[in-house]
């Protein structure tokens, strides 16, 4: 390529992730703020009803858009028909999502012996069909890489949704104040995502639209599908076999080491997908924006991960206090294990990127069985032996995914290596 057109798409990329790590920088602080402020004026139990409700809503986010918003940003030729037969896909889906959540919140409520789950689901399961209504928007601003105004609209409802909270909170809406938080997010997101789109459904959906992306999109939701029940078996595993005091010491230092890695690999995953998309579609290659974004990753995870490993006594004992004494040994496997996941968090856009989402959903699943065989092997050595287990199973995960990936993306392993030699050196 003409040194220019690199040049431009440096540019693009940085501005993408500039807006992305604005837009999750501003959660988090809301997040922060949230903990901070309605912890003093909520009571434990209405976040332990949340927690419940969280757990079936978390889930049935899975099923959102069935991996069509994806579709959106890869396609290099969209018509208004696909678009609008994706829109009315995925109001049915929130639609579907809402009865469903609705008609098992009886249900929950009668499991957990807490009533008041048969309201709290149905409410929160009504932001389903509102967040469903915008999925095309926002797609189709991040496909021409317009992330200073999804970033704008981002940390204004968030914010929005903050003061509304705390607000509810003061007037003694008690749980609800959360439960307005996540509807006020939804909306008013939704709301200004329709504006600045400019896109408008018009006309019946078509079937042979919806055909046309059910390879691509299915194997998405696959992929996620498999890859949350990979995430959550470690728990599962740990609680059922140890115990929730063991539990609750992995936790703490899966949580720790996950947070950088997870915030990063958001941002990196988000801003390069489209400019990916749009590299392969024009050149075949999508070498130079993946190896940037793998040498961003690890500029950032090595020399976190490294102080991680290398502190994580001072680390646990002053931020979390000596009665979590026993999180420290689980760091000296975790460590190692965020920094392998932070590059293989790269690898999901390269699939999509391409169209080569039925090889990511086998290799997820490939991922998934190692790494459950690993949880289900070390966990016979107690919370050493998961946690050992876990990075080797995650070392042979990285050793099975990335020479594919690189062959997709049009670079070879000595371009890889070097490129992570000087983050690994630092």
């Amino acid at each position: 390529w003409p040194e220019t057109r690199l040049e431009i798409e440096s540019m693009s990329l940085t501005s993408n992730v500039k807006w992305v790590a604005i837009a999750q920088v501003a959660k988090i602080v809301s997040q922060l703020l949230s903990v901070t402020i309605l912890a003093r004026l909520l009571a434990p139990e209405d976040y332990g009803l949340l927690a419940i409700a969280m757990v079936f809503t978390n889930f049935a986010t899975l099923f959102r858009d069935l991996g069509t918003g994806s579709a959106i940003i890869q396609r290099a030729e969209l018509t208004h028909s696909t678009k609008n037969s994706i829109f009315w896909l995925n109001i049915a889906l929130g639609l579907i999502i809402l009865a469903a959540l609705s008609g098992l919140a009886p249900f929950v409520a009668d499991f957990y012996a807490e009533p008041s789950l048969v309201m709290l689901l149905t409410v929160l399961a009504i932001s389903f069909p509102v967040n469903c209504s915008s999925i095309v928007h926002q797609a189709l601003l991040e496909r021409a890489s317009e992330f200073k105004t999804v970033a704008g609209i981002e940390g204004l409802s968030v914010a929005m949704a903050l003061c509304c909270a705390i607000s509810a909170a003061l007037l003694g809406c008690g749980v609800y104040s959360l439960v307005i938080q996540a509807m006020v997010v939804a909306l008013v997101q939704s709301v200004l995502l329709w504006r600045r789109s400019g896109w408008r459904p018009a006309g019946r959906p078509r079937l042979a639209d919806l055909k046309a992306l059910l390879g691509y999109s299915g194997n998405v939701s696959l992929f996620q599908f498999v890859n949350y029940f990979a995430r959550n078996a470690d728990s599962f595993i740990i609680g059922k076999v140890l115990g929730s005091a063991s539990l609750g010491l992995y936790n703490i230092a899966y949580r720790l080491m996950l947070f950088p890695v997870q915030n990063m690999s958001y941002v990196l995953a988000r801003a390069t997908f489209p400019l990916m998309a749009k590299m392969r579609g024009e050149h075949g290659s999508i070498a130079p924006i993946y190896m940037q974004s793998v040498s961003a990753i690890a500029f950032v995870t090595a020399p976190i991960m490294t102080s991680l490993w290398l502190l994580r006594d001072p680390t646990i004992s002053m931020v979390f206090g000596l009665k979590w004494a026993g999180a420290q040994a689980l760091l000296l496997w975790l460590a190692p294990t965020g920094f392998v996941q932070s590059i293989l968090s790269t690898t999901g856009s390269v699939f999509q990127a391409s169209g080569k989402t039925g090889a990511m959903f086998r290799y997820g699943l490939v991922g998934a069985i190692l790494q459950v065989a690993a949880f289900l092997i070390g966990i016979e050595q107690g919370l050493a032996g998961l946690v050992m287990a876990y990075f080797v199973a995650t070392l042979l995960n990285a050793m099975l995914t990335l020479p594919a990936v690189l062959k997709i993306a049009g670079a070879t392993i000595r371009e890889f290596l070097r490129t992570l030699a000087f983050p690994l050196g630092a």
